[in-house]
């Protein structure tokens, strides 16, 4: 059966992220895609180009593990975009999925391209259930549409004694997971005899899931908290979009891809809204990179453009390369009709993080 990414743990992120190579032969493939799987065109295309690229020709294993990977060991499932790490030198080659698609790309450097990685960072808790039972204590851990159960615990769980393991244990995971918040399903009795015993840190965030028991199956878990998050990020989209228009009537935001490329470009954006699949074509010119929506003269170097597929993919990237947020908007409706895309420009932010409910 082929392999299914790997779960993206916190130490593991953190592993990529250190990652060094003495040469420009670390590989990162990012794809996006779809319902039905990958855009077989668009990887061909990056294949096939950096076969071409002078400074990727030494990298024909990595190539070749990547490309078989693509092709009959990728599998399908409801994430949007597949991230590949290779560097056959140093014995690295890893897979990850990400829940929302970035520009589609192939890049050898010295370091891993987590942009996308980082971009979501903020956008999804990292979660740890706890189903408890007289007898059984699982642990699974959830994060960006993903579910990983952990090394539970046997015994018996009706006194203080037996819940102190328990608690003992979820304090254990969230030094060693650096989970953000804790998901408790439990029978009222034993969760009243739990929570006390919880670490104060872990008691601030907690959230009360009685209908998860310690014999639901991991993907009935990951269900009930994929629907939670949907709720919450819907709230937090409201929000966001509400405050873009605000912004935008006060003259501290802009709207339409015309006026975000340009305030992307000229540094003064702090968070970029997207509306999810906004896609269209545009303008970039071969020199300095300048992106338009239609300039057939550069206007900063005045070369003549080339056309790009997707101008939205590619301000987004330039969006994460400047430190700006990228958010996705897949919900609120009131953003289709207005602009489709929109950027806040550079004033300071106040965090907003709805309530997991």
């Amino acid at each position: 059966m082929p392999p299914t990414p790997l779960f993206l743990s916190a130490a593991r992120i953190e592993a990529l992220a250190a990652f060094r190579s003495l040469e420009a032969d670390a590989v990162t493939l990012h794809l996006a895609v779809d319902g039905g799987g990958l855009y077989p065109s668009t990887f061909h295309k990056l294949a096939a180009d950096a076969r071409r690229d002078p400074g990727m020709k030494l990298l024909g294993r990595d190539l070749d593990r990547i490309e078989k990977f693509i092709a009959s060991e990728f599998v399908p499932g409801p994430h949007r975009m597949a991230a590949v790490f290779s560097c056959a030198k140093r014995g690295l080659f890893e897979t990850f999925a990400l829940p929302q698609p970035f520009k589609s790309s192939l890049t050898a450097a010295e370091t891993l391209d987590l942009r996308p990685h980082t971009a979501l960072a903020g956008q999804y808790h990292r979660y740890m259930a706890l189903l408890l039972g007289p007898t059984r204590a699982r642990f699974i851990e959830l994060h960006m549409g993903q579910a990983v159960e952990l090394d539970g615990l046997a015994g018996a769980f009706s006194g203080l004694d037996g819940l102190g393991l328990v608690a003992a244990r979820a304090a254990t995971l969230a030094r060693e997971r650096r989970y953000d918040r804790l998901i408790l399903g439990a029978p009222s009795a034993l969760e009243a005899a739990l929570v006390p015993l919880l670490e104060p840190a872990l008691q601030k965030d907690l959230i009360l899931e009685p209908v998860l028991g310690p014999d639901r199956p991991v993907e009935a878990v990951l269900e009930r908290v994929l629907h939670n998050e949907r709720q919450a990020r819907s709230v937090r989209e409201s929000v966001l979009v509400h405050r873009l228009l605000d912004e935008a009537r006060q003259g501290g935001a802009v709207t339409g891809l015309e006026a975000v490329a340009a305030a992307v470009q000229q540094g003064c954006v702090a968070r970029v809204l997207v509306r999810d699949g906004y896609a269209k074509m545009g303008r970039a010119c071969p020199k300095c990179g300048h992106l338009s929506v239609n300039n057939r003269s550069c206007p900063w170097c005045f070369c003549a453009t080339d056309m790009v597929l997707d101008l939205v993919s590619e301000l987004g990237t330039k969006a994460l390369a400047a430190g700006c947020d990228l958010y996705r908007i897949m919900h609120d409706t009131r953003f289709d009709g207005v602009c489709r895309i929109g950027a806040i420009q550079n004033v300071a932010q106040a965090a907003f993080d709805p309530a997991f409910t």
